[in-house]
């Protein structure tokens, strides 16, 4: 009779070593991420405008005064993702080169049996990637 075995999903973290490439290609990604939030802003303001006129000319006040909360807060969400942005820009121009990136998770499958130790099979697992290529796999 085979041993019984399960297998599982884990979380294996994916992480770059710093190189003025990596450092420039995410300075650029995180810069077209503002570009973008501007765009959706600029986009938001005209569209709103025109609706809030709209409804003020039909003499809805109160619904144009909800509308005009919620794009305040809208307006609030939308600064605080760009000074988000912002934030990540600067901190990744300062990224010393040689020193590792979490760039965020994947997940991966592990085979499990009895007599294993399930922490360390599903815990901890990381790619250790420079310029997109692996270089390390490490708690596999």
């Amino acid at each position: 009779m085979a041993e019984k075995s399960l297998e599982l999903k884990r979380v294996v973290m994916v992480k770059a070593i710093v190189t003025e490439a990596f450092k420039q290609n995410l300075v650029k990604e995180l810069e077209r991420a503002v570009t973008n939030l501007d765009g959706q802003m600029n986009q938001m303001e005209t569209q709103s405008k025109t609706y809030l006129e709209d409804l003020k000319k039909k003499g809805l006040m109160q619904k144009a005064a909800a509308f005009k909360h919620q794009l305040d807060e809208e307006r609030n969400r939308q600064a605080a993702s760009k000074a988000d942005l912002t934030m990540k820009i600067e901190d990744a121009k300062r990224l010393q080169v040689g020193s590792e990136f979490v760039q965020g998770p994947l997940e991966g499958p592990v085979q499990v049996g009895i007599g294993d130790n399930l922490y360390k099979k599903v815990g901890g697992a990381e790619i250790i990637v420079k310029d997109g290529v692996i270089q390390e796999l490490r708690n596999v």
